[in-house]
């Protein structure tokens, strides 16, 4: 079966060869269709320009891939309006409108949407955006449609609003599987487990769907819940030697250890003993012993050893429980063990907080990586965070085309 890419990027390169170092043949636009014709292992593509015997390779990161051979039409022969581009955001203007399978007033109506609802826009045929709907792809009249404020102005904790619990956390569409211990696989796992709710906080806050996975990924990997369905967690040394090793020295050091040579290396060479007479174990990347740990210090004192673990798929510290709108590190930990709601919103309150304006979610919606990663992650390491979110959202954008 034949097998069509769709450019996802502003600019992709056409090459010689598959790697950075060959020869451009062409520059291609966002929208142009290309066929497959092999896939050239390590990320790129081997393609054939539609309607023209041009061909080269391209990075599958920066294309979406589809079994349907797309039709003239799909290609961006008109201008975006003014402020509206491919993943951009746009606000309704009509007091209500239809959305539609297809670019035309004949077709089927998917839904019908009020005054000021907020779609992703994806690209534009003739009148009509094609936009994200719900798992997959809809359209709506040009028309009737704004730029949509990059203000965001919803007040309080998202956790406060109930009915995100009950969002059916499965999307409709699923990516199928793919080959494990991948960054693939990690995006469609997400997808798959969490799409349903990723959708509706997309709608919610007005951040491309693709930008909500590649937080997510970057920031979790996904994993709300072990093995053996505990919640997953961190144990960090250094932070239970702040809230209680410091005044409990002489027993801290009889069973826990963490690099002290300086501040920017405590978050090294963490070990732990059960007793003084035992060998150090290094414990991190295993559960069992993560909650080993825990549960020891737990007993030692509780309230510390909660705000000393990063919890859930978020991997969210303890400590930041008042960030998150709970009233203590017991509740935090409560609800983060019994819902994976809970733990996939609480990425979204730590990034929003509960005033009427983020700077955070505003970068997201404009999708400056650079500028949500420094407030996220602080300075340092915001290129490196930035780019895999940006590399995470791209493999979304092609795996997303394969959903059925």
């Amino acid at each position: 079966m034949a097998l069509y890419a769709i450019v996802n990027a502003e600019r992709l390169n056409l090459r010689e060869q598959p790697n950075t170092a060959s020869r451009i043949l062409r520059q291609l636009e966002r929208d142009e269709a290309l066929e497959v014709l092999r896939d050239a292992g390590f990320d790129w593509l081997e393609v054939q320009v539609l309607g023209s015997s041009l061909r080269g390779f391209v990075s599958k990161l920066y294309v979406r891939l589809s079994d349907r051979r797309p039709s003239s039409d799909e290609a961006p022969s008109e201008e975006m309006p003014v402020g509206i581009g491919a993943g951009s955001t746009v606000e309704v203007t009509a007091r209500a409108l239809n959305v539609r399978s297809a670019p035309s007033t004949s077709a089927p109506i998917l839904a019908t949407v009020q005054l000021g609802t907020r779609f992703q826009v994806l690209g534009k045929q003739g009148d009509w955006l094609r936009v994200r709907h719900q798992d997959g792809e809809a359209f709506i009249a040009a028309a009737f449609v704004k730029p949509a404020s990059s203000s965001f102005t919803l007040e309080g904790f998202l956790i406060e609003e109930p009915e995100l619990l009950e969002v059916r956390m499965q999307p409709e569409k699923l990516i199928p599987l793919q080959p494990e211990d991948t960054t693939e696989a990690a995006v469609a796992r997400t997808w798959n487990l969490y799409g349903g709710l990723l959708g509706r906080l997309s709608d919610l806050l007005s951040i491309p769907v693709d930008v909500i996975i590649g937080v997510l990924v970057a920031e979790s990997g996904g994993a709300a819940f072990g093995a053996d369905g505990r919640m997953i967690i961190r144990f960090e040394n250094h932070i239970f030697w702040r809230y209680w090793g410091r005044s409990n020295a002489a027993l801290f050091d009889q069973h826990f250890a963490f690099d002290r040579t300086s501040p920017l290396r405590a978050w090294r060479n963490h070990q732990w003993r059960p007793d003084a007479n035992s060998d150090w174990i290094s414990f991190h990347g295993n559960q069992s012993l993560e909650w080993q740990v825990f549960t020891f210090a737990r007993n030692l004192d509780e309230t510390a050893a909660m705000l000393s673990i990063s919890m859930g798929a978020p991997q969210i510290m303890g400590f930041n429980f008042k960030r998150l709108g709970y009233e203590s590190v017991q509740q935090m930990f409560e609800r983060f063990s019994n819902s994976a709601h809970a733990q996939i919103i609480a990425i979204f309150d730590f990034v929003k907080g509960a005033t009427a304006t983020s700077p955070a979610i505003q970068a997201l919606q404009r999708r400056d990586y650079i500028t949500f990663a420094s407030i996220y992650n602080g300075s340092g390491n915001e290129t490196v965070y930035a780019d895999r979110i940006r590399r995470f959202a791209a493999i979304f954008n092609r795996l997303i085309a394969l959903a059925r």
